[in-house]
């Protein structure tokens, strides 16, 4: 793995290939760096070892091996400042356990890509 060279890095977590290949490319046509990874304990190891800092993680919820509110948390220790966006297609879970930043799948691709841009932007 490569420094980011400047541009915007988004670590992607998803364990459903098609979701995460989509989302791979919409954010890369949109100009950002991707990492992308195929569970919760792929994210964490690519995210200890790329050596550049990472600007957002973008994490499903439900994944095997490690969920996406853990994932979140582990990533904001090790990576503070890193700005964290849910998503889940998944009805019926506790929004008390979940942060604010979440996105509903199915979401469209300007969406994905407004929601990134708002999330990178707070303060």
């Amino acid at each position: 793995m490569s420094p980011d060279n400047g541009k915007t890095v988004i670590l992607v977590a998803e364990d459903e290939a098609v979701v995460r290949t989509v989302v791979e490319a919409v954010l890369t046509k949109a100009g950002y760096e991707v990492l992308g990874a195929v569970d919760g304990a792929h994210a964490l190891e690519i995210s200890r070892q790329y050596p550049g800092r990472i600007h957002l993680l973008l994490t499903d919820v439900c994944m095997p091996s490690l969920q996406g509110p853990e994932l979140a948390r582990t990533i904001a220790v090790e990576r503070p400042g890193i700005r964290i966006l849910m998503m889940t297609g998944t009805p019926g879970i506790s929004m008390q356990e979940l942060p604010p930043n979440l996105l509903h799948k199915p979401f469209r691709p300007p969406d994905l890509i407004e929601r990134i841009a708002a999330v990178l932007a707070e303060t």
